[in-house]
Protein backbone atom coordinates (compact mmCIF):
# COMPACT_ATOMS: atom_id res chain seq x y z
CA UNK A 1 0.00 0.00 0.00
CA UNK A 2 3.50 1.99 0.44
CA UNK A 3 5.11 3.71 -2.49
CA UNK A 4 8.20 1.66 -1.10
CA UNK A 5 9.43 -1.20 -3.58
CA UNK A 6 11.30 -4.37 -2.23
CA UNK A 7 13.52 -6.82 -3.96
CA UNK A 8 15.26 -10.03 -3.19
CA UNK A 9 19.00 -10.05 -3.88
CA UNK A 10 20.06 -13.69 -4.49
CA UNK A 11 24.14 -14.19 -3.98
CA UNK A 12 25.80 -17.03 -5.40
CA UNK A 13 25.80 -19.72 -2.53
CA UNK A 14 22.29 -18.71 -2.37
CA UNK A 15 22.59 -16.26 0.39
CA UNK A 16 19.87 -13.41 0.38
CA UNK A 17 18.82 -9.59 0.90
CA UNK A 18 15.88 -7.30 0.86
CA UNK A 19 16.33 -4.32 -1.05
CA UNK A 20 13.58 -1.75 0.14
CA UNK A 21 13.79 1.31 -2.62
CA UNK A 22 12.35 4.56 -1.43
CA UNK A 23 10.26 6.94 -3.03
CA UNK A 24 11.70 10.47 -4.36
CA UNK A 25 10.28 13.43 -2.84
CA UNK A 26 6.73 11.16 -2.03
CA UNK A 27 4.97 11.06 1.33
CA UNK A 28 1.92 10.64 2.81
CA UNK A 29 -0.54 13.35 3.83
CA UNK A 30 -0.99 11.58 7.02
CA UNK A 31 2.98 11.74 7.79
CA UNK A 32 2.90 15.50 6.82
CA UNK A 33 0.29 16.19 9.32
CA UNK A 34 2.01 14.60 12.30
CA UNK A 35 3.08 16.29 15.18
CA UNK A 36 6.78 16.14 14.87
CA UNK A 37 8.55 19.67 15.51
CA UNK A 38 11.57 18.99 13.76
CA UNK A 39 12.82 17.46 10.32
CA UNK A 40 14.33 14.03 11.44
CA UNK A 41 18.25 13.91 10.93
CA UNK A 42 18.20 10.44 9.33
CA UNK A 43 15.32 8.19 7.49
CA UNK A 44 12.55 6.88 10.20
CA UNK A 45 13.09 3.15 9.05
CA UNK A 46 17.05 3.22 10.17
CA UNK A 47 16.33 5.29 13.24
CA UNK A 48 13.69 3.44 15.05
CA UNK A 49 15.36 -0.15 13.44
CA UNK A 50 18.42 0.96 15.45
CA UNK A 51 16.62 1.59 18.31
CA UNK A 52 14.24 -1.80 18.52
CA UNK A 53 16.90 -3.69 17.63
CA UNK A 54 18.76 -2.10 20.62
CA UNK A 55 16.21 -3.02 22.69
CA UNK A 56 16.78 -7.24 21.39
CA UNK A 57 13.40 -6.75 19.38
CA UNK A 58 13.16 -8.83 16.23
CA UNK A 59 13.58 -6.13 13.41
CA UNK A 60 15.46 -6.86 10.09
CA UNK A 61 19.51 -5.54 10.52
CA UNK A 62 20.43 -2.89 8.39
CA UNK A 63 23.39 -4.06 6.61
CA UNK A 64 23.96 -0.75 4.40
CA UNK A 65 21.62 2.30 3.31
CA UNK A 66 22.17 5.02 1.05
CA UNK A 67 19.82 7.64 1.69
CA UNK A 68 20.41 9.44 -0.97
CA UNK A 69 19.32 7.17 -3.62
CA UNK A 70 16.99 5.70 -1.56
CA UNK A 71 18.14 1.82 -0.64
CA UNK A 72 18.71 -0.20 1.96
CA UNK A 73 20.07 -3.66 1.95
CA UNK A 74 17.76 -5.70 4.80
CA UNK A 75 18.39 -9.05 6.24
CA UNK A 76 15.44 -11.09 4.74
CA UNK A 77 12.89 -12.65 6.89
CA UNK A 78 11.50 -14.77 4.60
CA UNK A 79 8.06 -15.25 2.78
CA UNK A 80 6.01 -16.20 5.70
CA UNK A 81 3.32 -13.68 6.92
CA UNK A 82 1.35 -14.34 10.05
CA UNK A 83 -1.57 -14.25 7.33
CA UNK A 84 -0.21 -16.83 5.48
CA UNK A 85 0.05 -19.34 8.69
CA UNK A 86 -3.06 -18.86 9.90
CA UNK A 87 -4.44 -19.31 6.54
CA UNK A 88 -3.79 -23.51 7.28
CA UNK A 89 -3.88 -23.93 10.91
CA UNK A 90 -6.03 -25.19 13.42
CA UNK A 91 -7.99 -23.17 15.91
CA UNK A 92 -6.12 -23.49 18.82
CA UNK A 93 -3.17 -23.41 16.82
CA UNK A 94 -4.37 -20.11 15.71
CA UNK A 95 -4.85 -19.09 19.06
CA UNK A 96 -1.63 -19.70 20.10
CA UNK A 97 -0.18 -17.82 17.15
CA UNK A 98 -2.01 -14.65 18.49
CA UNK A 99 -1.12 -15.11 21.60
CA UNK A 100 2.53 -15.46 20.79
CA UNK A 101 2.02 -12.31 18.80
CA UNK A 102 0.27 -10.40 22.02
CA UNK A 103 3.33 -11.68 23.86
CA UNK A 104 5.66 -9.45 21.23
CA UNK A 105 2.93 -6.59 21.50
CA UNK A 106 3.48 -6.57 25.15
CA UNK A 107 7.64 -6.50 24.51
CA UNK A 108 7.41 -3.92 22.15
CA UNK A 109 5.40 -1.22 24.33
CA UNK A 110 7.34 -2.22 27.30
CA UNK A 111 10.37 -2.34 25.84
CA UNK A 112 10.32 0.93 23.88
CA UNK A 113 8.79 2.78 26.89
CA UNK A 114 11.90 2.26 29.16
CA UNK A 115 14.45 4.16 27.55
CA UNK A 116 14.21 6.78 24.51
CA UNK A 117 17.74 7.09 23.34
CA UNK A 118 16.41 9.56 20.41
CA UNK A 119 14.00 7.68 19.02
CA UNK A 120 12.04 9.58 16.74
CA UNK A 121 8.29 7.98 17.77
CA UNK A 122 8.82 9.33 21.07
CA UNK A 123 8.62 12.69 19.88
CA UNK A 124 5.41 12.33 17.45
CA UNK A 125 1.69 11.18 18.72
CA UNK A 126 -1.75 10.39 17.59
CA UNK A 127 -3.38 14.16 19.01
CA UNK A 128 -6.58 14.96 18.13
CA UNK A 129 -5.29 16.26 14.85
CA UNK A 130 -4.16 13.24 13.32
CA UNK A 131 -6.99 11.17 14.63
CA UNK A 132 -9.80 14.00 13.55
CA UNK A 133 -7.34 13.90 10.14
CA UNK A 134 -8.13 10.13 9.62
CA UNK A 135 -11.79 10.71 10.16
CA UNK A 136 -12.11 12.90 7.73
CA UNK A 137 -10.32 10.67 5.48
CA UNK A 138 -12.96 8.45 5.93
CA UNK A 139 -15.69 10.88 4.94
CA UNK A 140 -14.04 12.06 1.60
CA UNK A 141 -12.74 8.39 0.53
CA UNK A 142 -14.87 6.32 2.11
CA UNK A 143 -17.86 8.07 1.64
CA UNK A 144 -17.98 10.43 -0.82
CA UNK A 145 -15.22 8.91 -3.20
CA UNK A 146 -16.45 5.60 -2.95
CA UNK A 147 -20.02 6.35 -3.32
CA UNK A 148 -19.76 9.58 -5.14
CA UNK A 149 -22.42 10.84 -2.87
CA UNK A 150 -22.29 14.17 -0.78
CA UNK A 151 -22.66 14.46 2.98
CA UNK A 152 -25.16 17.36 3.79
CA UNK A 153 -23.45 20.09 5.81
CA UNK A 154 -25.96 19.42 8.88
CA UNK A 155 -25.00 15.54 8.83
CA UNK A 156 -21.34 16.40 8.34
CA UNK A 157 -21.57 18.98 11.64
CA UNK A 158 -23.21 15.96 13.64
CA UNK A 159 -20.82 13.52 12.38
CA UNK A 160 -17.44 15.28 13.42
CA UNK A 161 -19.00 16.05 16.79
CA UNK A 162 -19.55 12.40 17.49
CA UNK A 163 -15.95 12.02 16.04
CA UNK A 164 -14.38 14.55 18.05
CA UNK A 165 -16.28 12.91 21.09
CA UNK A 166 -14.31 9.33 20.58
CA UNK A 167 -11.04 11.05 19.27
CA UNK A 168 -11.14 12.95 23.46
CA UNK A 169 -11.46 9.93 25.04
CA UNK A 170 -8.80 8.09 23.26
CA UNK A 171 -6.46 10.77 23.62
CA UNK A 172 -6.82 10.70 27.18
CA UNK A 173 -5.68 6.82 27.22
CA UNK A 174 -2.58 5.84 28.75
CA UNK A 175 0.05 6.44 25.81
CA UNK A 176 2.44 3.82 24.92
CA UNK A 177 4.91 3.50 21.92
CA UNK A 178 2.84 2.44 19.32
CA UNK A 179 3.63 0.71 15.73
CA UNK A 180 0.40 1.66 13.95
CA UNK A 181 0.39 -1.53 11.89
CA UNK A 182 0.71 -3.88 13.76
CA UNK A 183 -1.26 -6.39 12.08
CA UNK A 184 -1.02 -10.65 10.45
CA UNK A 185 1.27 -8.66 7.09
CA UNK A 186 3.78 -6.87 9.48
CA UNK A 187 4.57 -9.45 11.22
CA UNK A 188 6.37 -12.70 9.30
CA UNK A 189 7.83 -16.36 10.54
CA UNK A 190 10.93 -17.44 10.78
CA UNK A 191 11.92 -20.27 12.15
CA UNK A 192 9.02 -20.95 14.05
CA UNK A 193 9.83 -16.91 15.29
CA UNK A 194 7.76 -14.02 15.17
CA UNK A 195 9.72 -10.77 13.50
CA UNK A 196 8.52 -7.76 13.36
CA UNK A 197 8.24 -5.24 9.65
CA UNK A 198 7.14 -1.61 8.52
CA UNK A 199 7.47 0.13 11.74
CA UNK A 200 9.02 3.31 9.93
CA UNK A 201 5.96 5.03 10.83
CA UNK A 202 5.53 4.36 14.68
CA UNK A 203 4.69 7.02 17.22
CA UNK A 204 2.90 7.53 20.85
CA UNK A 205 -0.53 6.05 21.09
CA UNK A 206 -3.64 4.95 23.29
CA UNK A 207 -2.60 1.55 24.33
CA UNK A 208 -4.81 -0.51 22.76
CA UNK A 209 -4.28 0.72 19.31
CA UNK A 210 -2.00 -1.68 18.27
CA UNK A 211 -4.45 -4.23 19.06
CA UNK A 212 -6.75 -3.31 17.62
CA UNK A 213 -5.08 -3.39 14.87
CA UNK A 214 -3.97 -7.35 15.26
CA UNK A 215 -7.35 -8.17 16.08
CA UNK A 216 -9.55 -6.33 13.85
CA UNK A 217 -7.27 -7.38 11.01
CA UNK A 218 -8.53 -6.31 7.46
CA UNK A 219 -6.76 -9.90 6.12
CA UNK A 220 -8.02 -12.30 8.36
CA UNK A 221 -11.69 -12.22 10.02
CA UNK A 222 -11.17 -14.06 13.91
CA UNK A 223 -15.00 -15.04 15.88
CA UNK A 224 -15.85 -12.17 18.63
CA UNK A 225 -15.69 -15.02 21.72
CA UNK A 226 -11.79 -15.19 20.45
CA UNK A 227 -11.38 -11.54 20.72
CA UNK A 228 -12.93 -11.04 24.14
CA UNK A 229 -10.55 -14.01 25.11
CA UNK A 230 -7.46 -11.98 23.33
CA UNK A 231 -7.95 -8.76 24.82
CA UNK A 232 -8.69 -10.57 28.66
CA UNK A 233 -4.98 -12.46 27.40
CA UNK A 234 -3.10 -8.52 26.57
CA UNK A 235 -4.90 -7.14 29.54
CA UNK A 236 -3.48 -9.78 32.19
CA UNK A 237 0.17 -9.33 30.69
CA UNK A 238 -0.24 -5.08 31.01
CA UNK A 239 -1.76 -5.77 34.21
CA UNK A 240 1.01 -7.51 35.65
CA UNK A 241 3.22 -5.02 34.49
CA UNK A 242 1.39 -2.12 35.80
CA UNK A 243 -0.67 -0.88 33.75
CA UNK A 244 -3.04 1.86 34.94
CA UNK A 245 -5.84 2.05 32.37
CA UNK A 246 -8.39 4.68 33.93
CA UNK A 247 -11.81 4.35 34.28
CA UNK A 248 -13.00 3.06 31.09
CA UNK A 249 -13.88 -0.43 30.43
CA UNK A 250 -10.72 -1.38 28.26
CA UNK A 251 -13.41 -3.52 25.81
CA UNK A 252 -15.19 -0.01 25.28
CA UNK A 253 -12.50 1.84 24.01
CA UNK A 254 -11.47 -1.34 21.97
CA UNK A 255 -14.95 -0.82 20.24
CA UNK A 256 -14.24 2.85 20.50
CA UNK A 257 -10.27 2.34 18.94
CA UNK A 258 -11.95 0.03 16.75
CA UNK A 259 -14.23 2.06 14.88
CA UNK A 260 -11.52 4.96 14.73
CA UNK A 261 -8.86 2.36 12.52
CA UNK A 262 -11.28 0.30 11.00
CA UNK A 263 -13.43 3.42 9.10
CA UNK A 264 -9.30 5.19 8.19
CA UNK A 265 -8.24 1.59 6.99
CA UNK A 266 -12.03 1.56 4.77
CA UNK A 267 -11.07 5.09 3.66
CA UNK A 268 -7.43 4.74 3.00
CA UNK A 269 -8.18 1.63 0.89
CA UNK A 270 -10.26 3.92 -1.73
CA UNK A 271 -7.23 6.01 -1.61
CA UNK A 272 -5.17 3.89 -2.19
CA UNK A 273 -7.25 2.74 -5.46
CA UNK A 274 -8.11 6.64 -6.46
CA UNK A 275 -4.98 7.94 -5.70
CA UNK A 276 -2.42 5.22 -5.75
CA UNK A 277 -3.86 3.27 -8.89
CA UNK A 278 -3.90 0.20 -6.87
CA UNK A 279 -6.97 -1.64 -6.30
CA UNK A 280 -6.05 -4.58 -4.38
CA UNK A 281 -7.37 -3.32 -0.80
CA UNK A 282 -10.94 -2.55 -2.36
CA UNK A 283 -12.16 -6.14 -1.56
CA UNK A 284 -11.38 -5.61 2.38
CA UNK A 285 -13.43 -2.63 2.92
CA UNK A 286 -16.42 -5.13 3.71
CA UNK A 287 -14.26 -6.43 6.47
CA UNK A 288 -13.41 -3.59 8.22
CA UNK A 289 -16.79 -1.75 8.04
CA UNK A 290 -18.64 -4.92 9.67
CA UNK A 291 -15.96 -4.62 12.49
CA UNK A 292 -17.36 -0.54 12.81
CA UNK A 293 -20.82 -1.98 12.51
CA UNK A 294 -20.01 -4.41 15.36
CA UNK A 295 -18.75 -2.04 17.39
CA UNK A 296 -21.50 0.79 17.20
CA UNK A 297 -24.15 -1.69 17.62
CA UNK A 298 -22.39 -2.75 21.12
CA UNK A 299 -21.90 0.93 21.96
CA UNK A 300 -25.05 3.19 22.79
CA UNK A 301 -23.49 6.23 23.74
CA UNK A 302 -22.45 6.10 20.12
CA UNK A 303 -25.68 5.57 19.00
CA UNK A 304 -26.86 9.16 17.49
CA UNK A 305 -23.57 9.15 15.41
CA UNK A 306 -23.84 5.54 14.26
CA UNK A 307 -27.75 6.66 13.31
CA UNK A 308 -26.56 9.62 10.44
CA UNK A 309 -23.75 7.20 9.30
CA UNK A 310 -26.29 4.49 8.49
CA UNK A 311 -27.93 7.11 6.05
CA UNK A 312 -24.81 6.94 4.04
CA UNK A 313 -22.67 3.75 4.08
CA UNK A 314 -24.61 0.50 3.00
CA UNK A 315 -22.47 -1.68 5.00
CA UNK A 316 -24.23 -0.43 8.11
CA UNK A 317 -27.83 -0.71 6.95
Amino acid sequence: ASYRTYYRLTLEGGRTFIVMQLPQGISSASEEITNLKEKPAELPFVNIDRFLRGLGLPVPAIHDHDEKSGLLLLEDFGDETLEKRLSHCSEEEKKEWYRRAIDLLVRFQTLGMQRKDGCIAHKRSFDETLLNWEFNHFLEYGIEVRLETKISEEDRKAIRQGMNFITYALTRLPQTLTHRDFQSRNLMIQNGTLKLLDFQDALMGPYLYDLVALLRDSYVTLPWTLVEELIAYYLQLKRSEGLNQGSASPYKIFDWMTIQRKLKDAGRFVYIERVKGNPNFLKHIPTSLSYVREAFERQEELKNLFGILKKYVPEFK
